[in-house]
């Protein structure tokens, strides 16, 4: 039979083991006391920081809940849609699209989506009573001559950089309404009718969202900013106090 071999290790053996062993769990406790100090304040802080913007996610989310049930009053209430008709739809699509999380961001798209459909509704609206004028088969022509011009020039002035960060939403929104205009205007009357009413209830699907973003709890983008730079300085304060 096969003998096996078991070292005994004698005693500076042992007292060599017994040295590792307590080098290992001493060398430790410096890095495990750093961090029962250093931890806490770092979670307080991160649930100080994610509870604000959890609260702010909060309030942006009333807001925008808010604005659709007053803008859906003119679908609701009779009187109201008696005035603006089944154009209300206008006013909630105005009211899902705009309103963004900063109120800055709110009225910038805003006021390019006013440009844009003011923009397109007027061009819209002169297309449509030249092709109401010529008449005929020139009807079709002229209605699809302008569509082809207006649309192309308008999407080749979206492509432009400078353009684009900041009047690509108001150039699409031309786009759309200009040849919603165009194509749906049968009579010229009906065309100036349907823009103005269109018009109107966009504005005040406008109004709503301003005066919703800006007047009740608004949030900048400049505090967003703030609380950044703010947390970037404690932070280089902390290191520097460490050091």
């Amino acid at each position: 039979m096969a003998s096996i071999a078991i070292s005994i290790p004698d005693g500076e053996g042992v007292r060599a083991l017994q040295e590792k062993k307590k080098y290992f769990q001493f060398s430790h406790l410096p890095i495990i006391s750093y961090l029962k100090d250093s931890l806490p304040p770092i979670v307080a802080y991160l649930r100080e920081k994610k509870t604000k913007q959890d609260l702010r996610k909060l309030i942006h989310s009333v807001k925008v809940g808010t604005a659709l049930v007053l803008v859906s009053l003119l679908y609701l209430l009779d009187p109201l849609f008696g005035h603006v008709g089944e154009n209300a739809m206008w006013a909630i699509m105005t009211v899902a699209v705009i309103f963004e999380f900063f109120a800055g961001a709110t009225l910038s798209k805003g006021l390019n989506r006013g440009i844009g459909t003011i923009l397109g509704g007027g061009l819209g609206c002169l297309a449509a009573a030249l092709a109401q004028q010529v008449g005929g088969i020139g009807n079709a022509i002229v209605v699809g001559a302008s569509v082809f011009i207006f649309s192309a020039a308008a999407t080749y002035v979206r492509l432009i950089p400078r353009i684009k960060k900041k009047y690509d939403y108001g150039a699409l929104i031309f786009i759309l309404t200009f040849n919603l205009v165009v194509v749906s205007g049968i009579r010229a009357e009906e065309v100036v009718t349907l823009a103005r009413e269109r018009l109107s209830t966009i504005a005040m699907g406008f109004a709503i969202c301003i005066f919703i973003s800006l007047l009740v709890f608004p949030i900048w983008a400049s505090d967003e900013l703030h609380d950044s730079m703010a947390s970037k300085f404690e932070d280089l304060a902390s290191s520097v106090e460490g050091n």
